[in-house]
Formats: C-alpha cells, structure tokens, sequence
C-alpha cells in the first residue's frame, strides 16, 4: 500500500492520491526505502516529502547531488546504519530502566553523530547543503559525556562490564571465589567412592541457579540434600547434598548483590540519557534525514540519474529521459527528448496503441515528482523541469461499479473535479496578480498566457468511451479551457481534431510515438512537432486479423480520413529520416573535431620530435666544431715547434679543409649563397661562432670586412664567413640570430674578457658561451679564463666540469680560491 504523504504534499489530497497512485510513485518509494541503511531513513523515504517551493526544491537536489558526488570519490560517506532507539528514549523519559544493548544502541547513535560532523568537517567547502542539514546534530554531537559514560559500564555486545564500577568488580569477584569453591567441592563429591555407587552421572549442573548432582533415582535417599528436578526419563534426580546448600545459598547472596549493583547502574545511565532525550530525538531525525539523502543518491546510481535543473516558468526541456521503472526492470530503454518551452501549454501526443504514449506521460508526472522530493530522475545533461505544484493523471478506466460509474462517467467525474480546484485556484491567482478579468473567459486560442503554470495536468485518452464526434468536440473544448487555467497539460489521444487543433493553435503542440513502417511496428521514439497516425486496421494485419475484415474496414473507412492517414505517415516517415539526417550530421561533427584534435596533436607531437632532433643535430654539430678546433689547435702547435714555409703552406691548405669541412656540415647548400655573390646588407653567418649578422661592406678582394650582430660590429675574416639566402622568415631568424650572438660575442670587438658570467643560465646556454668564450681566449692566447657559475642546485657546475674535462683547449680546471669566490666560480688554464 502507498504511504501517505505529509500534509504539504497532499494540498489538493484525492486529486494528488489519484495522480500518485496512477502514477506507480508508491512502488518507486519502495525501491527507495530500500536502499535506506537505517529503519529511520526507510520511514522517511516512504513519507517523502514533495517540495513547492523553488529554493526548498533545488536544496534537495543540492542535497542529493552532493551525496553522490562522495559516494563516487574515494572517501564515501559514513555508514547510516544505525539502530532506532526512539522508544527506549520514549521508556527512559518515563522512568523505565533501559537494558545494556539499549544502552549500546545509544552510544552507537551518538558515536556516528560524531562520525558525521567530522567527516563534514573535512569537507565542507565541497557540501554547503549537507552541512545545512547535519547542523542540528551538534547538540547530539556534544552527548560525548553520555558516550563516555555509557561505554565504561557497557561493552560493544552490550554486557555489563565488571569494572562498571569498584564495588561491581569487588562483588563480582566475590561471587566468582564462591563458584571456585563450590567447583572443588563438587570435584571432590564427584571423585568420591561414597557417591561412586549413587551418580548416573560424573558432572555437575546447575538448576535454579544452584549447583546440583546427577543421582540415580533409586538412590535418591542414599544422600540427604535437596532435589530441584527430575529428568523427562525420570531415572535421574537433579540433587543438591546438603553440605552444599550453605555455599549454594552465599552464592545466591552474592549473585543478588551483583544484579543489585548491575540495576542501580543501569538506573543511572537511564536517568542520565533521560534528560537528555530531546537532543537524542533531534540528532535522530537529523541521521534519519541523511540516510535517506543517501538512499536517493544510491537510487540516482542506480537508475542512471543525473542533476536537473529547476524553474518556474513551465519550461521543460528533457533529454534522453527514460522511465525510471523501466530502468530498473529493462536492460535496455528507448530514451526520448521532451521539449516544451514556456509559450506550448498543451501537447498532444498521437500514434498508433502499444507505442510508448502512455509511458510518456508517465515519465513528466514522475519527473514533476521525482525533482520536488529531491530525486535525480534518469535523463541527458542539461536537462530542466518546471517546478509545478499540483501534478493531476487521468491514467487508466476508472470504471467503479460500486458507485455505479461507467468508464466515461468516472473520466468526466475526474474532470469536473479537476476543473472545480483549477478555477478557484486561478481566480487566486488572478487576484494575486492583479489581473482583472475573469479566469477561463478567453481561450488559450486567443488570450495570451502571462502567468506561469503552477499545475501539471497528465491525461490519457481524453473523453473516450462514448461517440467519437461528440467525444471530439468535448475534448477539444477541455483542453482550450485547461489551457486558459493556466495549466500545463499533456494528453494521448487518437482524435484527429485534437492534431488538428495542436497544429493551428497558438500555445498547443502535436507529438507522436514513432512507428516502423516497414514492420508495423513501435520504435518507442518520440517526435516532437509532428503528429502521427493510429495505424489500427494495419497494425490488426500484423497481428493476424482475417484480410476480408480489413479490406471491409478499409472500404467503410471515409476517404478523407484515409488520405490524412497516409498524410501523418508520410510525415512521419519524412520526420525520421529527418533525425536520422541530423544525428549524422551530429556524428560527423563530433567525427571532424576529434579528427581535428588527434591532427592537432600529432601536430605537437611532431614538433617536439622536431625539437629533440635540432637538439640531437645542434649536440653533433657542436662535437664536429669542437674537433675541428682540435686539429687547429694541434697545427698551430705544430707551427710553432717547426716554422717553415712548407709546413706553413701544408698548415694553410690543412686549415681550408677543415673549414671547408665545417662549413658544409653547418651550412646547408641550398641556404649558402657564394662569397663573391655577397653585397652590403646581405645575411652572413660567421661560421666559428654559429651566429648571424649583416654584412657591413662588400667582400669582393677584401681577407676581413665589417659585420653587424645584434648591436655590435666585429670585424671578420672572409674565409670565415657563408651567405645566407633570404627565406620569407628572414627577419624572425635575425631576431633569433641577433639574440645567440648577443649572448656569444664579446661587447667589444677586440676586447678578450678572462671572465664569464653565466649565472641564471640554462645547461644549453651554459655550454654555448662557454665554447665561444674558450674559442675567443685561446686565439688571443689568454692563460686562463674564470667561469662564474655560482652554488644553485650544482647543476650548472656539474655539466660546465664535465665538458672541462674533454674540452681541447683546457689543460686543467680548478675551483677557485675563496678570494676568487670559491666553489662558485671554476677556473680553466689553457694550453
């Protein structure tokens, strides 16, 4: 049976029963209760309540959404399992002595409060709402005392503990001794050759809370003592010997004055949780409240719902919606739009039977629920639902033969009843909004509707059950009176006026569930704009009827309803092919920006490939000059031991193979361009440096010429010199060019510094200064040159010491001295 509602929900009570009832939210309450952890949070989700008002509303989606935002992360929200303890509050509050595992339960209540309040703690930036909710469990929270209390006299299985207190452990322990020694008696009587002769059996039990013997019947008498009971057999009597009823009776003592002790405790506890109930009720309701927020986001999950958002000005805007229901009973559902802007009041809803109309209407009154009470219904992104606050269906026969209503009576009845609570709220509302005239009194058809909708209206197959003509005609001139009300209505109907009516009527819009024209059969699809056909003598072919009953009921059929027929079936059919158009384009677009991003990529990716490759081809380059630089070296020391004029000319030609060598790997044939061809404001590129600059003079009979890099001029040898050809990026290679040679070349042209600075540097940058300024000190035959690189990471000094070591025109490094500036500066001696 459907719970009921809180007084909220049901403003309009058997009209909103009615809708709820048709509209299975019982049976969808259910399968959210049972997502609850606690009998709490099941009650509340069978009571949910329904929202009417947007802020209240949209707070119980926050809520939700935010519940399903922990459960997907890594660190889900505490457990809401936790015990109902409300009548133990209600038995401590007057009076009654609670029992130890209702003692437990309570402290497992406010041990979760705690749990809760640190948990949202944590986390309050990412929960606002919940936070909302939970504050009214700090009152709940603060029972730590009551805790403290409750679990130093009460284990987790809910047993008295024996340290409770000093004199429940002394008479515990007391009572224990007299058991030990009642155990040794009993042992002895046992192992005794007295009693060998009268025990059926060598154990012990006890009856009545006394140590007894197992005496054979018939031997009864050979022992004085007590007996407590017979077996069902009757040949064994449960005997207590006299030499033991003094100990069993100090026992007896003993046990009393524990139990005494044990309810004096509990007494305690129960009087001390007693005045505290008010705030054990409160925090409660507060857990209870958010088990059942956690309930909705664990249905969310599970029928695939996603957040909606909420307005009041009828708009409704579904997409992909499916049934919830079916969800859940199918492994797979048709999703549909649903697509009514704030101007359509009415939809129509056409096609043939058993093709989704009815579940349709099903879907935007579950929905129109589903976002008051905080549920996050199973539709597309971007989804929005108006906020109604009255929700009517006329889903279904309402025959009742016991009021004597046939199916078209109780349909009217509903209508009239309907009409009835419409009218009297829209004059309110009239009222409210200043607006003069009577409600109703013009049609939707030619009054402009102001006033959002604020009542949702669901009927399906609007005034059947009687002639077709005048059911018609009474249908028609409900709807244009709903439509002035002000309300939002969707209705199935077969009426081919009604179609007629939504494709004329401003405010009215047709719809229809898709047939398969092929097969005869639903697709389950919903098309907006378009009405559609009944198809019922073509869908009775496929279902077996005799053709001679269909060629009959084709020939009574008037011609003008076989041509509209044929009419909505073709425009049906246009309408699919329609879709299908457009999902393609859709597909193809989404098809070019993923080409476009994966041509984006490969784009990056192959710059960066191209990046390594300059730096693979710049290392090898850089290893080729500093070798060249070598063998240079090594003749200008062999010059120097043997100045002859023919190991002068064997020196000279050796030195224009190397740079011709040098030349043609750092120069590519089709940039160079030839000496002799070179005039005054050319590209040059001064080979030995790497850097380019403009040619000052031409260098036509000339062994040096004047050449601009960056701000400076130097002066350069001719032979050291390659033309550049002029490439459309000319002027973004100068800047490049510029920039290397500012950081390469000397301020002056002449002027051979013994200092490098290279502090802030990169590795790259680092090696390349370094190189030039080796290269610049040993051609003016400078000893030493001292590199500052600075502490830093050490980086910078561990790659400058490494090349040192290879470098052709070191002959030793050192650190300096700390006068020189210590580790932070390293000082080469040259050859």
């Amino acid at each position: 049976m459907m719970p009921e509602l809180p007084n909220r929900a049901m403003e309009s009570s058997s009209l909103l029963q009615e809708a709820v009832r048709v509209l299975e939210w019982g049976r969808l309450l259910e399968l959210l209760a049972a997502r609850a952890h606690s009998a709490m949070g099941a009650e509340r989700c069978r009571a949910l309540p329904l929202e009417t008002d947007l802020d209240a509303a949209t707070a119980r989606l926050q809520e939700t959404a935010e519940m399903v935002a922990f459960e997907e992360s890594g660190e889900p929200f505490p457990s809401l399992s936790f015990p109902d303890v409300r009548g133990s509050l209600g038995r401590a509050v007057k009076g009654a002595t609670l029992e130890t595992h209702e003692l437990r339960d309570l402290s497992i209540v406010v041990g979760l409060a705690t749990e809760v309040a640190r948990y949202l703690g944590r986390c309050r930036e990412q929960a606002p709402a919940l936070c909302v909710v939970a504050a009214s469990l700090d009152e709940l929270n603060s029972l730590h005392h009551v805790k403290t209390a409750i679990d130093r006299c009460v284990d987790p299985e809910g047993n008295i503990r024996e340290s409770a207190t000093p004199d429940l452990r002394r008479l515990t322990h007391h009572a224990q001794d007299l058991k030990h020694r009642m155990r040794d008696r009993l042992e002895v009587i046992l192992a005794s050759r007295r009693y060998a002769e009268v025990l059926q059996e060598k154990y012990f039990a006890q009856r009545e809370s006394r140590y007894v013997i197992l005496v054979k019947a018939e031997m009864r008498s050979k022992i004085p003592g007590i007996v407590h009971d017979v077996s069902a057999s009757g040949a064994t009597v449960f005997l207590e010997p006299r030499e033991l009823v003094e100990l069993n009776n100090s026992i007896k003592v003993a046990e009393l004055e524990v139990e005494r002790e044990v309810k004096r405790i509990l007494n305690e506890l129960s009087t001390l949780v007693a005045g505290h109930a008010p705030a054990f009720l409160s925090g409660l309701e507060v857990l209870g409240r958010l088990d059942c927020i956690a309930a909705k986001a664990s249905f969310s999950h599970l029928v695939k719902g996603r957040p909606i958002s909420l307005n009041t000005r009828g708009r409704i805007a579904l997409r992909q919606a499916r049934h919830p229901l079916l969800v859940l009973a199918r492994e797979r559902v048709v999703a549909n739009d649903i697509l009514l802007d704030e101007t359509v009041r009415v939809l129509v809803i056409s096609g043939p039977n058993t093709g989704g109309k009815t579940v349709t209407l099903k879907i935007v009154g579950l929905f129109a629920l589903m976002v008051r009470a905080g549920l996050q219904p199973p539709c597309g992104v971007d989804s929005e639902m108006a906020l109604f606050h009255e929700v009517y269906a006329d889903i279904g026969d309402a025959q009742d033969l016991a009021k004597d209503l046939s199916s078209f009576s109780a349909h009217i009845t509903q209508m009239i009843r309907l009409l009835e609570q419409a009218t009297s709220e829209m004059a309110s509302r009239h009222i409210a909004s200043g607006d003069q005239s009577p409600p109703g009194a013009a049609t939707g058809a030619t009054r402009e509707l102001v006033l959002p909708p604020k009542a949702l209206v669901l009927l399906d197959e609007l005034v059947t059950s009687t002639d077709p003509t005048e059911g018609a005609a009474l249908a028609e001139a409900l709807l244009i009176r709903l439509a002035g009300l002000g309300m939002k209505v969707v209705v199935t109907t077969h009426y081919n006026s009604l179609k007629a009516l939504a494709q004329t009527t401003r405010g009215f819009m047709n719809a229809s569930v898709e047939i398969d024209v092929s097969r005869l059969a639903p697709t389950y699809r919903l098309l907006m704009g378009t009405p559609g056909g009944s198809s019922a003598i073509d869908i009775a072919g496929r279902l077996g009827m005799d053709e001679s009953i269909l060629d009959h009921a084709l020939g009574l059929l008037r011609r003008e309803d076989r041509a509209l027929e044929q009419m909505l079936g073709d425009l049906q059919e246009k309408q699919r092919r329609l879709d299908q158009d457009t999902a393609r384009v859709v597909e193809l677009k989404v098809e070019a920006e993923r080409s476009a991003r994966m041509a984006s990529e490969t784009a990056e990716r192959l710059r960066l490939s191209e990046r390594e490759e300059r730096k693979s081809v710049k290392k090898k380059l850089t290893d080729e000059l500093l070798h060249a630089r070598a063998q240079v070296q090594a003749i200008i020391e062999g010059l120097k031991g043997e100045r002859t004029l023919i190991k002068a000319k064997e020196a000279k030609q050796r030195l224009a193979e190397i740079e011709g060598q040098v030349r043609s790997r750092l120069v590519k044939p089709a940039e160079a361009v030839p000496i002799d061809q070179l005039k005054v404001g050319d590209r040059v590129e001064i080979v030995n440096l790497g850097a380019a600059g403009t040619l000052l003079e031409p260098p036509q009979g000339k062994k040096r010429v004047r050449v601009r890099v960056g701000e400076a001029e130097m002066s350069v040898p001719v032979s050291g010199l390659a033309g550049l050809a002029e490439p459309g990026d000319a002027e973004r290679s100068h800047r490049v060019q510029s920039d290397r040679a500012r950081r390469l070349i000397a301020p002056e042209e002449h002027e051979v510094p013994s200092v490098l600075d290279v502090r802030g540097r990169t590795a790259d940058e680092t090696l390349e200064l370094t190189v030039a300024a080796l290269d610049r000190a040993a051609l003016a035959g400078a000893a030493l040159l001292r590199i500052i690189h600075g502490h830093g990471t050490g980086r910078l000094k561990q790659v400058l010491r490494e090349y040192l070591k290879e470098s052709p025109y070191v002959a030793t490094f050192r650190p300096g001295e700390r006068e020189e500036g210590g580790d932070g500066v390293t000082i080469a001696e040259l050859k």
